[in-house]
């Protein structure tokens, strides 16, 4: 065993890219004991669940990503309700906020981020990152009759769509032009906010909150444009900010995020960062980051992989998934191809669902987004993986040809009859 491994791998950050580095860790058979350590005092749990069915119900099992069990039984030792204070690189030793200090021959920062806050502190001011936010969020609707929800992207369309079908009154502010404007296409971001009309939720898009205060009767918003927005509380979901204050006080490259290789190495090859922070050479070779349940666990394999010497995965498109009501919405590659592509809708293989192909100048499939047609989007993945080109008869067709599509994947012999999507 090596040095390295004697002193072995410390996981900083216990949310799914940490944990599912752990776990593939030891997994995988890594010689070296495995270390993670999270500030939370849970174990790893899945955060896509919070702003759906745990927001619903807070009763609603824990999304671990394994039974707590599982880590002892796999040997990995957990350091839950602690922080990382300092990395000392010099030493390969990271310090705790209890005094102690651990010994790492691999580091692997996975501190995820923190979410954006306004200027204003008020008990009636609610963001959604963690469980114990989730509970807060519950706790206040069970005593509430309406909220404000500050931001139209994901998260703060689906905590209205949680709490309209709670009963609330849902009023949503979004200083946008309009709903979801950083990626998705602007016909699908028009059906889900169609979908929030027609459920009653009061959307504001083009204005900013200027100021907020409180009292006993409740929240007061003043918006950009002179109006005022009254609610018994407010949740803030205008994004995150990654956490890299270690990495930026150990000296690794930071640009809105650490900047890793395709293997995940930082600027210090024994360091690497995976998750929402590390910020990935992108398509230009830009850093780029990707904050998704999918990238999580990519980046988690890539790192793995790095750590024991093995090949890397190959790269798969970007895919990432909402439900908001009775709509699930997914999206896979780039999808804001601006006035350089092209954009083809057609009817999905399932009644009523519907498909978006995003092109690029000509016919290869760069991105593609689906509401209710999540076989269609299985499809459309793995061409966006392959940067296929489509032909036109499937193009010009007003449904997707589940069977044309798969067959530009893996032509079947004439003799073999495709099954349908």
């Amino acid at each position: 065993m090596s040095a390295g491994m004697d002193a072995g791998v410390v996981i900083v950050g216990a949310g799914q890219a940490g944990g599912r580095v752990a776990l593939l860790l030891a997994q995988r058979g890594y010689p070296g004991p495995v270390t993670l350590v999270g500030a939370e005092t849970l174990p790893p749990y899945e955060r896509p669940p919070l702003s759906k069915e745990m927001l619903a119900d807070p009763q609603h099992p824990l999304p671990l990503l394994v039974p707590a069990e599982e880590y002892e039984r796999l040997g990995i030792a957990l350091r839950l309700g602690r922080r990382v204070m300092a990395i000392d690189r010099a030493r390969r030793r990271v310090m705790l906020d209890d005094g102690q200090s651990l010994p790492y021959g691999r580091l692997v920062l996975a501190t995820g981020g923190q979410p954006r806050q306004l200027p204003f502190t008020l008990e009636r001011l609610q963001v959604l990152r963690t469980v114990e936010d989730v509970r807060a969020i519950a706790a206040r609707a069970e005593q509430a009759a309406s909220v404000l929800v500050i931001g139209g992207g994901v998260i703060g369309l689906e905590v209205a769509a949680t709490l309209r079908k709670r009963g609330l009154a849902v009023t949503v502010v979004e200083v946008g032009s309009r709903l979801l404007g950083r990626n998705f296409p602007e016909p699908v971001a028009a059906a889900i906010a169609d979908r929030h009309a027609a459920e009653g939720v009061a959307v504001r898009t083009g204005v900013r909150v200027r100021a907020v205060s409180e009292d006993d009767a409740g929240l007061h918003a003043t918006l950009s444009d002179g109006s005022t927005v009254g609610a018994d509380f407010a949740v803030v979901g205008i994004g995150i900010t990654p956490d890299t204050a270690l990495a930026q006080e150990c000296g690794l490259v930071t640009d809105d995020g650490v900047v890793v290789d395709a293997d995940m190495r930082s600027s210090d090859p024994d360091i690497l960062a995976v998750g929402d922070m590390a910020a990935i050479p992108g398509p230009d070779g830009r850093p780029m980051r990707c904050e998704t349940w999918q990238n999580a666990n990519v980046t988690a394999e890539r790192a793995v992989a790095t750590i024991l010497g093995e090949a890397i995965p190959p790269g798969e498109a970007g895919w990432f998934w909402t439900d908001q009501y009775d709509l699930n919405v997914q999206l896979t590659g780039d999808t804001m191809i601006g006035d350089s592509g092209r954009l083809v809708e057609q009817r999905a293989t399932v009644a009523g669902g519907r498909l978006y192909l995003m092109l690029d100048g000509g016919s290869r499939l760069v991105g593609a987004a689906a509401i209710n047609a999540g076989r269609d989007m299985s499809v459309c993945r793995r061409l966006v993986a392959a940067g296929a080109a489509l032909p036109a008869a499937l193009l010009e067709s007003d449904r997707f040809d589940a069977r044309a599509a798969r067959a530009l994947l893996t032509p079947s012999p004439a003799s073999v009859r495709p099954v349908d999507a």
